[in-house]
């Protein structure tokens, strides 16, 4: 609808001022009593250097001559203009019919990278960050048409797998492992951590788990198998944790896997060309990155950047984050050359991606693919910010426990008719999703303060709020029989149902600016926007008492699409909608 109007005012300014697809901004005027939708001309008037309320009022006396066009006004430089009945019928008509044709694919690539767990440690409230951004913006994306891998990028190498090997030797439980291979290993990990600090510093015990990860690191088969059993095992936990959000990376590859060491894949993806190591050369060999007397290789950037300095290579020889990063995007590069890398990860790590993005770029790897971090604040409890050693800590699975329990409890005070496994199943869509959605609808560059109160309600902007609101559009066109098609169907007639018509027209805009700024709080916002004009339509016009039948099956058709636009936007979310409530 807005660009049917966009295109209108092009055609007028082109006419009236030869000016070639110029920018037009509609806006929602402040009262509904003035338009339907305004527009400034503002940045016209820079440009053609005359007074925007001058401009508008010759806008105006073309737009009088358009049929699409019932009224339009002027305060000030604002022009506000009312559509007439007939476009909000055909421009419905026309999206009804859009809505379920079959999308093509654009075959362009878009490589996502988020999650970022880390073997033997609990994912915790903190991980509903990143897995749920990122999994939102995958299915954006692919929505939007373009083929999406997506990579957990997993932490699986480093000293502490030295500590694990040596631990599970000393105390590890093959049973524990198998049903619970990250707590077990979190148990382990903080057992020999005690241990060795009750020990101090360059004990025997510190000693062996430096002999393991080395003997690791050379590929010594027992210690290789070791390796694939603890991270095969906590992939296993992690996807199960994982399903219960409806986050499904493509792949889960290690950091491990770039060192180059052959160790075992656990999953199909291409193999590795360019190691660490040979990262870290060519940058030398480019000039890019500098061997310094003591073994270490640092990077000096241009001043012009303001980007400090970095090292890839510490003195022993060993790489860092940023040479694994390095050997990713040269990874990714040569396998699927996406238009995009995106990274859902933390601020805290801005720096860190600025520097591989340099180094990257100066290397010559990316041509025309554009790399994004997409960072995202922090959750913290309404007593302080997260804290292991201060036990202010969620696990994510406790979380998602006490969210289905809290909904089960509510659930039952509403409809004591509801039992057994429909119970089981409604409590985890309406507990689950009022968690996802309470935190998505936040956008990702704030700090959350995680409230139980704020996250479970059923009222305002909440997950249930809207998932009772769909469950309220099924039962009408449950209760109604009549065949629903565009024949012997009159015109809107009132402002509740313009208003549904213009949220819904947007929804693909919607979807554009969410992929275009990585923020699915926008998405979000538009759910709960086109919710309550969808409820206030219900609270004050007939629908299935409507004695008109060609008005009762257009309002009819209006609710259809609205339930199937509400359960897509929010399956784009990874949250499932209900069927009863």
């Amino acid at each position: 609808m807005k660009t049917k109007l966009q295109n209108i005012l092009k055609e007028i300014i082109f006419n009236l001022y030869d000016l070639e697809n110029p920018e037009i901004s509609l806006e929602n005027p402040p009262k509904k009593e003035l338009g339907d939708f305004a527009f400034g001309p503002f940045l016209l008037a820079k440009e053609l250097k005359k007074n925007p309320v001058q401009i508008g009022a010759e806008i105006i006396s073309e737009l009088k001559k358009y049929p699409e066009i019932s009224d339009v006004s002027q305060a000030g430089p604002y022009i506000n203009i009312f559509l007439s009945k007939d476009i909000f019928t055909n421009i419905f008509k026309e999206n009804y019919e859009k809505f379920n044709e079959t999308k093509q694919k654009n075959n362009k690539n878009i490589y996502i990278d988020y999650i970022g767990p880390n073997m033997g440690k609990p994912l915790h409230i903190g991980h509903m960050c990143t897995p749920n951004i990122g999994q939102a913006m995958i299915n954006i994306y692919k929505k939007l048409g373009y083929n999406v891998i997506s990579d957990s990028h997993i932490g699986d190498w480093g000293i502490v797998f030295g500590k694990l090997i040596t631990a599970y030797k000393l105390w590890g439980d093959k049973e524990k492992l198998e049903e619970d291979a990250i707590s077990h290993l979190l148990e382990l990990y903080i057992k020999i951590t005690k241990e060795i600090e009750t020990e101090g510093e360059n004990s025997e015990l510190e000693e062996q788990t430096r002999l393991e990860f080395r003997k690791l690191s050379s590929g010594e088969p027992e210690s290789v198998e070791y390796w694939e059993k603890f991270t095969g095992a906590s992939i296993k936990e992690l996807r199960k944790q994982l399903k219960r959000l409806n986050v499904e990376p493509t792949y889960n590859i290690g950091e491990s896997f770039y060192e180059g060491l052959n160790l075992p894949k656990l999953e199909n993806y291409p193999d590795l060309k360019y190691s660490m190591s040979d990262i870290v050369s060519e940058l030398i060999e480019k000039k890019i990155a500098t061997k310094n007397d003591d073994n270490s290789v640092g990077v000096i950037f241009d001043e012009s950047t303001k980007i400090p300095s970095c090292i890839l290579q510490k003195r022993d020889g060993t790489k860092g984050y940023l040479a694994s990063d390095l050997a990713a995007i040269k990874y990714r590069m040569e396998n699927w050359n996406p238009e995009k890398i995106i990274y859902f990860v933390d601020i805290r790590q801005s720096l860190h991606f600025k520097q591989a993005f340099e180094i990257a770029k100066n290397a010559g790897w990316l041509g025309k693919t554009e790399l994004f971090h997409a960072g995202n604040g922090f959750i913290n409890l309404k007593d302080g910010p997260l804290s292991t050693r201060k036990g202010r800590i969620i696990k994510l699975d406790s979380l998602l426990d006490e969210a289905e329990n809290r909904a089960k409890k509510i659930i039952l005070e509403k409809r004591q008719d509801i039992v057994g496994e429909e119970l089981e199943k409604l409590s985890k869509i309406i507990g689950i999703g009022a968690i996802k959605y309470g935190y998505l609808k936040k956008s990702r560059e704030n700090n959350v303060v995680f409230d139980w109160d704020e996250f479970m309600t059923f009222e305002g902007n909440s997950g249930p709020y809207i998932q009772y609101s769909y469950v309220r559009a099924l039962k009408i066109l449950q209760k109604s029989d009549l065949k629903l098609d565009f024949e012997n169907i009159g015109n809107f007639e009132f402002e509740q149902e313009t208003a549904l018509v213009k949220l819904l027209s947007d929804y693909e805009n919607i979807l554009k600016e969410t992929a275009e700024k990585n923020m699915p709080h926008i998405l979000c916002s538009y759910i709960f926007e086109l919710t309550k004009a969808f409820n206030s339509l219900y609270n004050s016009i007939q629908i299935l008492s409507e004695p008109d039948l060609g008005k009762k099956k257009l309002r009819l058709l209006l609710v259809k699409l609205f339930s199937e636009v509400l359960k897509e936007s929010m399956g784009l979310l990874a949250i499932d909608m209900p069927e009863e409530m």
